[in-house]
């Protein structure tokens, strides 16, 4: 079987991480998913935590030939697009504002307790944020590393809080709330399953969604962390050997080949 719905990240799995005038998807992307669109009636996701300005900003900027069918944001609320406008998911999304609600509220020590720790020994911003009490953007990766290591110590008396992290920042959500149970929502609006899907991440916030239980095609650019290299070659998946939209081209043509 050939994959029907291809739910991507964005950042640094489709758009290159880097200098502006170096942001950009290559043209071979879009070919190859219009080919699947065509020959297969295939369905684009694109799974990010960016929020939906931000993230149509930057379709419209890279003058993107079409736009996803569906859109996770925040790695959390799912949106059909309509005519270029997000349209909700209202069960899904209630449940993600009723669950991170009850949660956020019983986990107060814990946002006190990470609060302390960066206004006083490190050089991260952070501060409340739309879907988290506390967004975290570290100084440098090793910091980033550091202040990682202090989150999951401290949040295990708090088993259904977990964090999401993407290079240098940080969100927090519920556990069972993440870009591969949000996939599986809209796999169930549309009436497909994990056996037609492919997804494709970079980093450690893709990771939830880069398991077979919501895709049976799995992929990473060759720009990947090691942690979704290893998650994607254990579970039989494809490595490409190009960065960002180009790696991801490439998995398109070898899965729509047959490979797997």
């Amino acid at each position: 079987m050939n994959p029907r719905l291809v739910c991507t990240d964005f950042d640094g799995t489709l758009l290159p991480a880097g200098e502006e005038k170096d942001r950009a998807i290559c043209a071979e992307f879009f070919c190859r998913l219009q080919r699947l669109k065509e020959q297969r009636g295939a369905i684009w996701i694109i799974n990010t935590g960016r929020p939906w300005e931000s993230l149509r900003r930057e379709l419209e900027q890279e003058r993107f030939p079409y736009w996803p069918d569906w859109v996770v944001l925040g790695e959390r609320e799912v949106y059909r697009i309509d005519h270029r406008l997000p349209v909700p998911h209202r069960a899904w999304n209630e449940r993600c504002s009723e669950l991170h609600r009850e949660l956020f509220a019983a986990t107060t020590s814990f946002w006190e307790r990470m609060r302390r720790f960066l206004r006083h020994e490190t050089r991260a911003v952070y501060g409340h944020a739309e879907w988290s009490p506390l967004e975290i953007l570290a100084a440098d990766a090793g910091e980033a590393d550091r202040i990682h290591e202090k989150i999951l110590d401290w949040i295990a008396p708090f088993p259904e809080l977990s964090v999401q992290r993407n290079f240098e920042g940080f969100r927090f959500s519920h556990r069972a709330i993440h870009k591969g149970s949000a996939l599986q929502a809209v796999q169930e609006e549309i009436g497909l399953d994990a056996s037609a899907t492919l997804a494709a991440g970079d980093h450690h916030n893709d990771l939830p969604m880069l398991d077979r239980r919501y895709a049976a095609f799995l992929a990473c650019p060759v720009n990947a962390i090691p942690e979704v290299k290893d998650r994607v070659r254990s579970q039989g998946g494809f490595l490409a050997s190009r960065a960002a939209s180009a790696g991801i081209a490439e998995a398109l043509s070898r899965f729509a080949a047959g490979g797997a």
